[in-house]
């Protein structure tokens, strides 16, 4: 119980490529795996934004479209509540009772089927 948990190592061999060499003092080698690293960090600074993207982007098309639907419906209500503002109940529903308190004329603007 007094051994903590460990596992075997894995031993990877160092690869010995004449540009990956660092005991090499040649200018023109130190040049090109400078290169070789700034390209390699770009290349994989632009894959990995290219990823982030496209991963947002379903995201906000989703959002944009929520926001246009909430606006048209906002925009929508206020129309209708001022066209709704020149009329009252009496203008759109026409009741009528005859002697018996019975309904005998029952027509609505808003339901022009007869």
């Amino acid at each position: 119980m007094d051994k903590i948990y460990s596992r075997k190592r894995l031993i990877i061999p160092k690869a010995n490529i004449s540009i990956f060499y660092k005991n090499n003092k040649d200018n023109k080698n130190k040049i090109i795996i400078k290169i070789l690293k700034i390209f390699i960090i770009l290349t994989i600074t632009v894959i990995t934004f290219n990823k982030v993207i496209e991963a947002i982007n379903p995201i906000i098309d989703k959002q944009c479209q929520t926001n246009a639907k909430s606006i048209a419906t906002k925009i929508s209500n206020e129309q209708a509540t001022v066209v709704m503002s020149r009329y009252n109940y009496d203008d759109l529903c026409n009741i009528t009772k005859d002697s018996k308190r019975e309904y005998t004329n029952d027509k609505c603007k808003c339901n022009n089927s007869k």
